[in-house]
Formats: structure tokens, C-alpha cells, sequence
């Protein structure tokens, strides 16, 4: 492994030793394994495909009057439409997802009024997030054995190379089909 693909994977190493911390403390202070806590992961897990879809469809394709705006979105997205098969395009930066994380923590802090179960909400958001940049990988450079992964491979290549406007979902095309911009990857 390269000092490059070092970089590239950073942003996975950072949140799954992270993740690899905080859990195991919350669980100790908190004393409890409860159904809450499988809830909370699960609701944050299924909230990745949410905030997925919202910053891929309407921060990442912003198309902004402002120079330095149009330079931001290209360096966080649309260099990677640019050269999809671009190995150091292709993962989220540390840049970009530690201030997404961070707000999206703090914000459950706030809502939930524990650290603890926070940290639970956070972990199942950065799972979706770890499944999220596995399943895009397998997208631009995988060969994909299973149905499902050939599938969202399809749908996402759609997006890159026919219709950059719709199929924002890479991991689902579930809020696609509720926000009105999926579209059958039959053709």
C-alpha cells in the first residue's frame, strides 16, 4: 500500500477506529445493551441513505454563480464525473466528512441529550458511510458477483455517464424514487 492509497482510505481508517472507541465507552458508561441502541444504529444507518442523497443531489451538483463555490463543488464531486475510474476522486475526504460528521454528532447530542446515545446514532450513520464508499468503489472497479451490487453498479455508471441529473442514490435508489429523480436502469 502506497502513502497515496493511504490517503485515499484515511477518511475509513479515521471513522472505523473512531467508531472502534466510542462505542465500546459508551457501552461501558452506560452499563446497558439494550433494543434502543440497535434502534438508534439502525436509524442511523438508514439516515446515511438521507443525508447521502441530499448532499450528492443538491450540494454536490450544485451549479453556483460564484467562482469559489464552482471550485469547492469540483473538488468535492465533480472532478470525480470528471475521471470516475480516478482511485484518488473516488473516497470522500477527511476534509469533507469530518465537519459532516461532526455537525451530524452534535446535532444528536443536542436532540438526544446523552453522548452515549449519540454515539450510537452516529455509529450506525458511519456504517451507512463505510458500506457507502465499499459499495461506490465496487461501482467504478468492482465486478460485482452479487445481484444487488450489479445493480446499484448500473444505476450509479447511469448517473456518471447518461444522466448526471437524477440517480443520486449509490448505495439505494430509495430516496430517488421518493424525491422524483429515479429513473429504471432498463433501458
Amino acid at each position: 500500500m502506497t502513502v497515496r492509497d493511504l490517503k485515499n482510505f484515511s477518511p475509513l481508517l479515521f471513522f472505523s477506529g473512531l467508531i472502534g472507541c466510542l462505542f465500546p465507552l459508551a457501552l461501558l458508561i452506560q452499563r446497558q445493551f439494550t433494543k434502543g441502541i440497535l434502534l438508534l444504529a439502525g436509524l442511523g444507518f438508514l439516515s446515511w441513505g438521507l443525508l447521502e442523497y441530499t448532499l450528492h443531489r443538491f450540494l454536490f451538483h450544485l451549479e453556483a454563480q460564484k467562482q469559489s463555490v464552482r471550485r469547492l463543488t469540483y473538488r468535492m464531486h465533480l472532478s470525480h464525473h470528471e475521471n470516475p475510474q480516478a482511485t484518488d476522486r473516488l473516497f470522500s475526504s477527511l476534509w469533507l466528512s469530518v465537519p459532516v460528521a461532526s455537525i451530524y454528532f452534535l446535532l444528536a447530542w443536542v436532540l438526544l441529550g446523552k453522548w452515549e446515545l449519540a454515539v450510537y446514532l452516529w455509529s450506525g450513520l458511519v456504517a451507512g458511510y463505510l458500506v457507502y464508499e465499499c459499495v461506490h468503489y465496487q461501482a467504478h472497479h468492482g465486478r460485482p458477483r452479487l445481484a444487488l451490487l450489479r445493480y446499484l453498479k448500473k444505476y450509479h455508471l447511469l448517473h456518471h455517464h447518461s444522466t448526471p441529473e437524477l440517480r443520486f442514490g449509490v448505495t439505494s435508489p430509495a430516496f430517488d424514487y421518493l424525491f422524483g429523480t429515479y429513473r429504471s436502469v432498463a433501458r
